[in-house]
């Protein structure tokens, strides 16, 4: 039966002899194909032994067909899960083809459908075609009946060269037209090999389904050099678990037989699906069907052994319709040549890694038993299965070889365990790891055919390794978490270092850092024991000697300071990094007036002179920043209201006031009103006129203070002589009475 996209197939009433089968619908939705059988009569004895009973070539015993549960609600793989954004590819890749369906030969209504192909449709494809794939084997079971030489003749005379025909499917039904079809076939010139539709679900039932099928083909007289086929393509069986291992013991079982050529046909959805692993199996081992609604002469999916892309095909003069394949390997349409199978079996091309997993087996150099070694010397070592030999003795042996290509000889496989790929397996690990170098590339998998980062976005950080992989070539791969859980990604073990505990790799520092937020504690160690409280530290300058990048992802600095004191670990949040014992730059912004004589500003923490307070005695400047030095003092940063610097200053020096006013200067001397039209304020934001001069001229106050202002000028603060305060007066409307001692 077939899909075709976007469309509905009515099977309209068939009428062979005596047989009578109804309408059979089927309906295609994005979700589900579903066939809903409205009714099936079958009458006829002649024509039921055909379709349903025995034949000479037939089993006496009724067909066993798999149950398969009409709706699965979990599906497991054989291999790696399908992402989401991976499915929604395939859904867009696979409306280009559609795929066989229901071609067993042991349900009648399938059957019935399928017999008589001689009624093509108009959409058939012909031969003749000009744009299409090559045309290299046709394959063929008792829907195509009886097919003559003649026939066979106009078929090869276009070009094809082979041809598959089905002998048997389950172990419950035989071909009963292949003896004549492979003899016609054979007498065209045409390569035969042979196909069996497969049902098995299990190891055990793939190797009787090998016996019945090889039974048949001996029966037949083919030669141990036939290709022989594992057709599995039922939607009944593709959901159930272990194709890809039965798939291998299936044909593990031909080649004890002596059938040393075996080959998979599989529909292209299943390889899209993961249903099966074609790598396991060998790529140009693989008979892919996937049919394009328009073949063109392009040859697609030439990775695999051969592609059937098409179940349409006609030929002038020939009747019915055809499964059409191209060969690229040559296996369907080329002669093989016969030769005696040795004990070993021939050799098969594999590919998968593996572990030695026992000890005391040995290695072989030849299939004479020379002996190479023992596997003690090798014991958990990942080496390459290139190839393997199913031996006559049971056994299976392969041929490994390690990173750099060296042969280390035939080991039975059953001294080693068979690994997801080159990684190895997943040993559990747990320790921890600081980054200890910049220039690695963090994988997001194991193949590195993806980056997830670099070193040097992480470098010294810590994670832990919950896990490890020692690969086939030679490296060990850490699987990397942060604090959080969080996986960090694959990194070579050559780009980190182990270490014993959460805390990280002690790192040598030497920054000079100020504490400059609250609330942070220093710890006595990393079980977070307090060494010194928050009050302690903070606004303090310290020497960084090192510092620890912990698990949790915060940085820790070792404190000491200018005695070399320890002051306990403290996250680097709490801190600024400065340029040297004096600390970090700490904003401040207020204003102070220098207070003392005879005292230096400096003009660097190499404590060079830049002026004497003598020149900017009682003067007020913004203290734009500050620096709390390691020595305990704290030094400001000094400019003047042109913004004009005029060094550090140390906080004795300093007496600060409320604003910009400065600090107040205690004074007592007596003044006279020299000038009209100045304000006397009541505060120092210039908006209140408590008086003004014109009013107070020629009279005298007592200034008890004054401000050196920052903006140059002097303001006193007077009072009358009832001691009532009258405000701030710009100390330029006033002169100072001389005092005449006595």
């Amino acid at each position: 039966m077939f899909r075709k996209k976007g469309s509905h197939f009515l099977l309209a009433t068939l009428v062979l002899g005596s047989l009578s089968v109804s309408t059979t619908v089927l309906a295609e939705s994005t979700q589900a194909s579903e066939v809903k059988e409205t009714s099936s009569t079958i009458v006829g004895d002649a024509v039921e032994k055909d379709l349903n009973g025995t034949t000479d070539l037939e089993e006496k015993n009724q067909p066993v067909v798999p149950e398969v549960e009409e709706k699965a609600t979990e599906v497991s793989i054989d291999s790696e899960e399908v992402s989401e954004s991976d499915e929604a590819v395939l859904d867009e890749e696979e409306d280009e083809f559609y795929y066989p369906t229901n071609r067993s030969d042991l349900e009648p209504s399938f059957r019935a459908f399928a017999a008589p192909r001689a009624k093509a449709k108009d959409d058939n494809l012909s031969i003749t075609d000009k744009n299409k794939p090559r045309a290299d084997f046709i394959d063929i079971s008792s829907h195509n009946y009886d097919i003559s030489v003649e026939e066979f003749n106009i078929i090869r005379s276009y070009g094809v060269k082979g041809v598959a025909v089905k002998l048997t499917e389950a172990t419950s039904y035989r071909n009963p037209y292949a003896k004549n079809q492979i003899a016609n076939a054979k007498a065209a010139g045409l390569i035969v090999s042979a196909y069996h539709y497969s049902w098995f679900e299990t190891t055990a039932q793939a190797k009787a389904e090998a016996q019945y099928f090889a039974k048949m083909a001996n029966e037949l007289g083919l030669p141990k050099s036939t290709l022989m086929i594992n057709d599995l393509e039922d939607n009944k069986i593709k959901y159930k678990n272990g194709h890809t291992e039965n798939a291998k013991a299936f044909e593990n079982e031909l080649n004890r037989q002596g059938f040393s050529r075996v080959n998979h046909y599989l529909g292209l959805h299943w390889i899209r699906e993961n249903r099966i692993n074609t790598a396991q199996l060998g790529n140009e081992k693989v008979w892919v069907a996937a049919y394009p609604f328009t073949p063109t002469s392009q040859q697609q999916h030439t990775q695999y052994g051969a592609w059937q892309w098409s179940s349409k095909m006609t030929f002038p003069g020939v009747h019915g319709v055809f499964d059409i394949s191209s060969d690229y390997y040559g296996s369907y349409s080329e002669q093989a040549i016969s030769k005696p199978l040795p004990p070993q079996g021939n050799y098969i091309s594999d590919g998968r890694y593996v572990e030695i997993t026992k000890k005391n087996y040995s290695r072989w150099s030849s299939f004479d038993w020379d002996f190479r070694g023992k596997t003690d010397e090798i014991y958990g070592k990942i080496f390459q299965a290139r190839g393997r030999y199913q031996h006559l003795n049971g056994s299976t042996y392969f041929s490994l070889y390690d990173n750099e290509g060296t042969w280390y000889g035939y080991l039975n496989a059953d001294a080693t365990t068979v690994l997801n790929g080159p990684q190895g397996r997943y040993i559990s690990d747990g320790r921890y790891v600081s980054i200890s170098k910049d220039n690695y590339t963090i994988w997001s998998n194991l193949n590195f055919s993806s980056k997830k980062g670099m070193t040097k976005d992480v470098y010294q950080k810590t994670y832990q390794a919950k896990g490890r992989y020692e690969h086939f070539n030679g490296s060990t791969y850490y699987s990397l978490y942060d604090g959080n859980g969080t996986w960090i990604g694959y990194l070579n073990d050559g780009g980190a270092k182990t270490i014993p505990n959460r805390s990280g790799v002690y790192i040598s520092d030497g920054r000079h850092v100020t504490v400059t937020k609250k609330n942070y504690n220093t710890w006595q160690n990393f079980s977070w024991k307090v060494r010194e409280n928050s009050s302690e530290v903070h606004e303090k300058s310290f020497v960084a000697k090192g510092r620890y990048e912990h698990l949790n992802g915060s940085t820790y600095l070792s404190l000491y300071d200018e005695k070399d004191s320890w002051h306990g670990y403290i996250n680097i949040n709490a801190t600024k990094v400065g340029d040297g014992a004096q600390g970090a730059y700490i904003s401040d912004g207020r204003y102070a007036t220098i207070n003392q004589k005879d005292e230096i500003l400096f003009n660097d923490f190499n404590w060079k002179e830049r002026k004497s307070t003598n020149e900017v005695y009682e003067k007020t400047f913004n203290t734009r920043g500050r620096y709390q030095h390691m020595n305990g003092k704290t030094y400001y940063s000094l400019y003047d209201s042109n913004g004009k610097w005029h060094g550090y200053a140390e906080s004795s020096l300093l007496k600060f006031g409320n604003g910009r006013q400065g600090a107040y200067i205690s004074d007592g001397r007596t003044v006279k009103i020299t000038k009209k039209n100045y304000s006397v304020w009541s505060n120092f934001s210039f908006k209140t006129e408590k008086h003004n001069t014109r009013n107070l001229l020629n009279k005298t106050f007592v200034a008890k203070g004054r401000y050196e202002h920052f903006n140059g000028s002097t303001y006193l603060s007077l009072y009358n002589n009832k001691d009532e305060w009258m405000g701030y007066l710009n100390a330029n409307a006033a002169a100072f009475e001389e005092v005449i001692e006595k």
